[in-house]
Order: structure tokens, then sequence, then C-alpha cells
């Protein structure tokens, strides 16, 4: 199907193309011939008839249903384009309505710009240009038709006027040529003032779509100019002003500038889930702790997980301190510190910090990041609302977790409850 939908798009820009040049310069003959007319007749033929049986059938789920007004519009549009009138009638004109199938290859590029989302900018840089080349193409076919004093072969007079479009179009070229009939001034006024919406336009939206191309990348110098201003107003010492550039560049080069959690707030529950869980299972699958759990656990987990950026040399936590969440390390290496000395490391798929949640003491060791590390967290809510849901899973992640680091199972108080405000008086 996808490839008669190219084979149609690509007879309806030769069309386009050829009708025109036909109009203005007979004498190239482009468009002559029993079986070009036949050829083309055959496709818009059988896509008439597909796009007919196709408004037949009911819509899917996806898809809004076609009205009885669209459905005829469109029938009118292919139908006028697969007869061949041509054959029909003596005058040249009577190839005209072959164009008709120009407003489907306008339809088509909006399906194509939701189709390659991940390109959507190229896309639309891509139409535009497509569409431009275009215009400019008819414009000079119609130039060409109402300015007789061109001279030279058909290929001559057409670049000519092309060159006399496109000049005028990009508003450099006023004056070469100078209309001296009141259809050619009306033409003139007419295709100057297509060249000023086209540089409106260019100006307007390329230069958004160019910056929107990369977000992460218009967000790292948005950072950048806010580092400049603060700077301007507070002063900092070189040294942090130095790790500051530092992770930026960072969160750019991993994509992070954009925030996953503002996007994710915009889908429906049921979409979140899928998304969230799409996000997160090569890291769960990662995590010796999580495998061979069931999926709805997984699920669970990958709602909770809330991602957290560290830099090299900052603490995630200090020992003593009080533990209200754990992580998991997606990349990087971190060093476990009992005091001063160095007595681990955690790196890919290691987690850390749940003792404290499931015996409800302070930290007992510190955990320093060793370079820029990627995690996600866990906290003690979510954790504690996690086993409520599944106790088994919740015993088998106490075993795990307490024996791996050396605590007596039986020792381990359970994780206390979140505390709740009191009652309003």
């Amino acid at each position: 199907m996808l490839a008669f939908q190219a084979l149609v798009a690509a007879t309806t820009v030769a069309a386009s193309v050829l009708v025109p040049l036909q109009l203005a310069f007979p004498e190239s003959g482009v468009w002559t011939g029993f079986g070009l007319d036949m050829a083309v007749t055959a496709v818009f033929a059988v896509d008439l008839a597909t796009n007919l049986a196709r408004a037949r059938r009911p819509a899917g789920p996806h898809a809004r249903a076609q009205g009885t007004g669209s459905v005829a519009w469109w029938t009118a549009v292919d139908l006028a384009a697969a007869v061949p009138f041509d054959l029909m009638f003596a005058s040249p004109l009577a190839i005209l309505p072959r164009m008709a199938k120009v407003l489907r290859l306008a339809q088509w590029f909006g399906s194509w710009r939701i189709r390659f989302v991940k390109r959507v900018e190229l896309v639309k840089l891509g139409i535009f240009a497509f569409w431009l080349l275009l215009t400019a193409h008819w414009l000079a076919c119609v130039w060409s038709s109402i300015t007789p004093t061109y001279e030279g072969d058909a290929a001559t007079r057409y670049l000519a006027s092309y060159y006399w479009v496109v000049e005028t179009l990009a508003t450099v070229g006023y004056g070469e040529t100078t209309p001296v009939t009141n259809l050619q001034r009306v033409f003139a006024i007419g295709v100057m003032l297509t060249g000023v919406a086209v540089y409106g336009y260019v100006i307007g939206n390329v230069a958004g779509m160019l910056a929107r191309r990369d977000p992460a990348k218009t967000q790292y110098f948005e950072n950048i100019d806010r580092l400049n201003t603060f700077i301007k107003h507070r002063d900092l010492p070189p040294e942090l002003r130095a790790r500051i550039l530092d992770y930026y560049a960072y969160v750019w080069r991993r994509r992070l500038g954009f925030d996953e959690a503002s996007f994710l707030g915009t889908l429906p529950p049921g979409l979140r889930r899928e998304v969230e869980m799409e996000l997160k299972r090569d890291l769960l699958s990662r995590i010796p702790l999580f495998r061979g759990l069931s999926e709805a656990f997984l699920e669970e987990v990958a709602l909770s997980l809330r991602p957290d950026v560290y830099v090299p040399g900052e603490h995630v936590f200090r020992q003593g301190q009080p533990g209200d969440r754990m992580y998991f390390v997606i990349e990087g290496t971190l060093k476990v510190l009992r005091g001063d000395d160095e007595v681990g490391r955690l790196s890919d798929g290691n987690f850390f910090g749940e003792v404290a949640l499931f015996t409800n003491q302070p930290r007992n060791a510190s955990v320093q990041a060793a370079t820029y590390c990627d995690l996600y967290a866990l906290d003690r809510g979510a954790f504690t609302r996690l086993l409520e849901r599944f106790p088994d899973v919740g015993e088998r992640l106490r075993e795990v977790a307490l024996t791996r680091h050396g605590t007596p199972v039986a020792a381990a108080a359970p994780p206390a409850p979140p505390s709740t405000p009191p009652a309003a008086p």
C-alpha cells in the first residue's frame, strides 16, 4: 500500500510539473501521446477506487470518521484528475484538471509530518522547499505565457522566466524585466506580495524549526545565559563556575535538558504507565534485585522512580543522616565511605540506601559520586506503598537487601508507614 501511495505521489508531482509546461510551451511536447494519458489515468483511477473503498469502511479507533461533504469533495478531486478530458476535448486547457490531484498531495504531506515525528523539523523544511520550488515553477510558466518578449527555444524561455520569478520572490531583482502591460503589472504585484509572504515565513518559522530540532541544546544555552546573568549580580568562585558549566555540558550531552516529567504529565494514566515502563525497562532488567518479579510490581516501581543527576564529588547522602529514599544506578560510579575510608564502589545496575528504609535507622555510610552519575530515586512513601501492595515481594526484597548488608533478617523492623498530618480542628 505504501509503495502504491508513493507511485500516486510521484505521478501527481509529474502532472503538476508537466501540465503547466505543456500549456506555457506547447512546442515542447512534454505532455503528448496516448500512452502517457492512459498511464496517468490508470494510476489515478485505481487511487480513486481505493479511496472510495476506504471511505466506506468504519473508521479505526484512532482515526476521525470523514463526513459526507468531505468524502464528496475528495471524490470530486480524485475524479477530476482521473478523467482524461484532454482526449475528450480539443481545448489545450482540458489537461488542467489533472493538477487537481495536487490537493491530495497536500493532504499526504500532513500525514507524513505525523508519521515521521522523529524528523518532523526536517520534514517541515523539505515540504516548505518543495512547495516553494513548485510554486515558482507555476509562476514561471504563467509569466512566460504573458511575456512573449523572451527569445530562444522553450528551455531558454523557461529558464529566463524562472529566473525572473525567483529573483522577484527573493526581493533582490526588481527592475531587470519591467512589466509593460496591465496584466503583467498585476501578475508582478502578485509575485512580489508572494515573495514578501515567503520571506516572512522563512524568518518567522524556519529559524524556530531549526531551534526546536534540539531542545536539549536550546536548554543548554538558556542555562548558560542564566548563569551569565547570575554572575553579573552575584560573585561566584571560578572553580564553582567551572563545575556549573561542566554540569550543563553533561546534561546537554546526555540529552537530559528536556523535562521528562512535564511531558509525561500530559499523558493519560494508562498511556503514561506504558511510557514509564518502556523508558525504564532496560534499567529494571539490569538490577539483580528485580529479576523474576511480576510485571505488575515492575510497573509500579517504574511509575515511582524519579531521575536524579549528581556531579563528581557530590554526596548523595552522608553517614548518620536519616534515610528517606533508596537509589538505583543508571550510569556512573559512586564511592561508599565510612568516615574517610572508602569501603566499596557502586556502578551501573547497583542499588543502595535500602537498609535505612527497612530498619528505620540513620545511614550507616556515606555515598559520594566519583563521576557524573544518573540515578533513579525511590522515596519512602512510594517504597512503603509498594510493600503494602506486594507483601510477598517486599519480604523477598528485605531478605535480599539485609542479607547482602550482613544484617539479620529477624532484627530488621518493617518500614514505618508514611506520617500523616494531624486532622484539622
